[in-house]
């Protein structure tokens, strides 16, 4: 009973992710593709420059929001060792971001 509670659990974490991922991704791609057509359009300017890095920060926010919902996942789940992993996957991630800065 239990592991079949953990298992609808982890299928609900994975059809939330999906969704997470794809609107991540649509919106990305709608700032991204809005800004590019502003900046032929109006030249190098301030609102085509917005889109385009609120695309690029949406685009480089989504594995991270995907993470933060595996670990909230794990910790309901009292799944120790996932949560530390996912944990430790944050913790890379942000080291790659600062390291790239």
């Amino acid at each position: 009973m239990i592991a079949t509670d953990n298992q609808d659990a982890i299928d609900r974490l994975e059809l939330r992710v999906g969704r997470l991922l794809e609107a991540g991704v649509r919106l990305a791609a709608a700032c991204l593709g809005l800004g590019l057509a502003l900046w032929f359009v109006l030249g190098d300017g301030r609102p085509a420059n917005i889109l385009l890095t609120g695309g690029l920060i949406v685009l480089m926010l989504t594995p991270l929001a995907r993470v933060v919902a595996a670990f909230v996942t794990y910790v309901r789940l009292r799944d120790w060792f996932f949560a530390t992993t996912t944990v430790l996957v944050f913790v890379v991630l942000i080291a790659a971001w600062l390291l790239k800065a």
